[in-house]
């Protein structure tokens, strides 16, 4: 039998969003960071994006979408990179 290495990846994903306000961002930061798989999450506010660092075993970009549009907000990826 061959032994079997897995290598654990995380992905970074970068979302456009109609976010336009503190107040939307802090809305984000709290609830997109308890999503199941959520590493790491960077709202900016001016730049209206959303950084989320994911471990894709537990969670993918659709989920993450759908979790933002679930909050009233506009999401499409703009970057996806596999960072670890």
């Amino acid at each position: 039998m061959r032994n079997l290495m897995i290598i654990l990846a995380l992905v970074q994903v970068v979302f456009a969003t109609s976010i336009h306000c503190a107040n939307c961002g802090k809305k984000v930061q709290e609830n997109i960071a308890f999503e199941k798989g959520v590493k790491d999450l960077k709202v900016d506010v001016p730049g209206k994006t959303v950084t989320v660092t994911f471990n894709p075993a537990k969670t993918d970009t659709l989920k993450l979408k759908a979790a933002l549009n679930k909050l009233g907000y506009s999401a499409e990826v703009v970057d996806y990179k596999v960072i670890k």
